[in-house]
């Protein structure tokens, strides 16, 4: 029930209707602040690995997806399904390629031969297939302008933070050691010579 004067939000988790103020969902406990945060690249990595648990679908474009270049991605290759490619729906973009390319192939290799065999009815199979096919893209270009795309995300907790942060300071204190054994290696020649 919507109150009158009240303003209310969907939590992207769960899709519980939450005020505009509330800090964190009633359902699922998702804290609000930390979804500014997501990455997609994170969203990339867990939908791959399977966690598709720990994946959240936000409209808004996250802090790593420029909204511009998804945009131009959209309008200028959107046929090929790059778009869903780009932000990680790798079965979206996979099902747009395949349509394209059976129009493709429904167009092209049979239409001399669907031609001369069913005449009219061709036309009356194959414009409705490509409609919907531009009726896909032109609503995808919509929805990535009108901040309705769908785009994976995953929030990195505390003990994963940490475990980053852990893993930048090995591999600096690794190139350090390894700057250490060049430097050695050059003084050594040096010697040698």
């Amino acid at each position: 029930m919507q109150l009158k004067g009240r303003v209310n939000k969907k939590c992207p988790r769960c899709g519980n209707e939450c005020l505009l103020t509330q800090v964190e969902c009633d359902e699922c406990g998702l804290v609000f602040s930390k979804i500014e945060k997501a990455t997609n690249k994170e969203g990339k990595r867990r939908l791959l690995r399977g966690e598709k648990d720990l994946v959240i679908y936000v409209k808004k474009c996250p802090i790593d997806v420029k909204k511009w270049k998804l945009i131009l991605i959209t309008i200028f290759a959107g046929l090929f399904g790059t778009h869903y490619f780009y932000v990680g729906r790798w079965k979206w973009g996979l099902s747009i390629l395949l349509y394209f390319f059976a129009v493709l192939f429904m167009g092209v290799v049979f239409n001399a031969y669907f031609l001369t065999i069913w005449e009219g009815t061709f036309f009356s199979v194959f414009g409705p297939l490509t409609g919907i096919y531009t009726i896909i893209w032109l609503n995808d270009i919509r929805k990535v302008c009108f901040n309705r795309f769908k785009i994976p995300v995953s929030i990195i907790s505390l003990s994963e933070e940490e475990e980053y942060q852990k893993q930048k300071e090995d591999k600096k204190k690794q190139k350090e050691k390894l700057k250490e054994l060049k430097k050695k290696k050059s003084e050594f020649k040096k010697i040698s010579d």
